[in-house]
Order: C-alpha cells, then sequence, then structure tokens
C-alpha cells in the first residue's frame, strides 16, 4: 500500500477541499493501511489542519496536515518549493513512524481519482516499479525525446526519497523542478498506466472522462483539469449507482 501527499496552496485551496472530499467519499470504509497527508502553504489559513483531520481520520489510518517549511510565491519558484517541502515531510514523518508506508503519491488538486480502487491500482504500479528496481513512477513526457523527456511531479515516490536524493529538489527558478532535475529522475523511474495526464486542460465532460485510457487500460489517477468538472464527473463516474 501507499500513502496519500496532497499540497496546497492559497490559490486552489477550495479544489482541495472538493477532492478530499471526493476521496474520502471514494473511500466508504476506514483504509488502516493507508495514510493521508496534507502539506500546505504557509499563507493558508489555519483552519486546514483540523478540517483535513476532521473529514479524513475516519477513513484512514492516520491523517495529518502540516504547514510547509519552505516557501515562496509564484511559479515556479512557489511549487518548487512547496514539493520540496512535501518531501521533507514525508521524510520526517516516516521518522516519526507517522508515515509507514515505503512509498507516497505526491499530487495536486487538479488530479481526480479514476476508479472506487484507484488506490489499490496505485499501489500495484508501485509494486511493479519496485521489481523492476525503480524509486518513482508515474506519467512520463515526451516519449520518444531525448532532451525533454521528464516524469510529471504527479507521481508515486518512495517515502525516504528526500533522504536517498536531498539535492534533487526545488531546482531553477525558471523550470518547474521535475523537468530541472529529468536527467536524474528519469533512470531511477518508470512510466505507469495507471497515472496519466493533459497538463493544463481547462474542462472536461463526463464522456470525455470515461473514454480517457492509458496503453489500453483506464488510470488509476488523471492530471491537469483546471476547473471543478473534472471532480463533478469523476463523482459521477465511480460512484453512481451502476458503477458504485
Amino acid at each position: 500500500m501507499i500513502s496519500l501527499c496532497l499540497q496546497c496552496w492559497p490559490g486552489d485551496l477550495g479544489a482541495a477541499f472538493e477532492l478530499i472530499q471526493l476521496i474520502c467519499e471514494i473511500q466508504r470504509t476506514k483504509r488502516h493501511e493507508c495514510e493521508f497527508f496534507m502539506i500546505y502553504r504557509k499563507d493558508c489559513p489555519l483552519w486546514i489542519e483540523k478540517e483535513f483531520v476532521k473529514l479524513c481520520a475516519g477513513k484512514f489510518g492516520c491523517a495529518v496536515a502540516r504547514q510547509a517549511l519552505n516557501h515562496d510565491s509564484g511559479w515556479p519558484a512557489g511549487s518548487n518549493m512547496l514539493a520540496a517541502s512535501a518531501f521533507i515531510g514525508m521524510e520526517m514523518l516516516r521518522r516519526e513512524e507517522k508515515a509507514k508506508n515505503e512509498a507516497f503519491l505526491l499530487f495536486e488538486p487538479d488530479c481526480i481519482p479514476m476508479s472506487i480502487d484507484w488506490l489499490d491500482e496505485l499501489s500495484q504500479a508501485w509494486e511493479e516499479a519496485k521489481a523492476q528496481g525503480k524509486e518513482a513512477t508515474g506519467h512520463w513526457h515526451q516519449q520518444g525525446d531525448v532532451d525533454t523527456l521528464h516524469m510529471n511531479g504527479n507521481a508515486i515516490f518512495r517515502t525516504d526519497f528526500y533522504d536517498r536524493h536531498p539535492t534533487w529538489l526545488v531546482g531553477a527558478g525558471t523550470q518547474g523542478w521535475d523537468y530541472w532535475f529529468r536527467d536524474k529522475i528519469i533512470p531511477i523511474s518508470c512510466d505507469t498506466y495507471a497515472i496519466y495526464q493533459h497538463y493544463g486542460r481547462q474542462s472536461i465532460t463526463l464522456e470525455e472522462l470515461e473514454s480517457i485510457q492509458k496503453h489500453g487500460k483506464r488510470p488509476a489517477l488523471f492530471h491537469g483539469i483546471k476547473d471543478s468538472s473534472g471532480r463533478r464527473h469523476a463523482r459521477n463516474m465511480i460512484l453512481s449507482p451502476v458503477n458504485a
């Protein structure tokens, strides 16, 4: 089993809690072996921690929200610092024995689960990556282009990733960390059907969402839809009487 680590900043606070609510609705019984963590930027309101725990504690073995240790704003600096805080935070939670799983999904509020068994599918994707000796798995961009091939940061990583690679975070102020460190991350990662994305997509219909496939399968996680349509349609797709 993997853990979950959601990143949040004030601009996507509403989307973050819509996603958290959706995840908790999908998880109908408590998943004791799965932990749900949230790393939020310091300019978020302080009510985040209590609200997150109130929503998630009854559905996951551990639910903890923590303020990011690093801070910046804008893109890519703000995103890079928040991701760095998430990796550091997961390492600290691991040492505190709160994060007990060996891998975690690092994700943002523009991601949506795609099936009732999405956690099991992502956990299986991690097991397949681990069997190949990899430390991460997710969605590879620009496959076939050796110069720009990289893995998007919404992906599964070893929980001790920061301990293993403490200098592979933040990167330049002109590029996202996942692209900046692509030459280091690609050799230790692999592509998986379970995570797919359409980067920067503004909206999606239910029919489009239902038709999404990667490597001939419906992915477990889809990333990139900027408005609320993805979360709304995912709820209908997963929790409708036909699919529930």
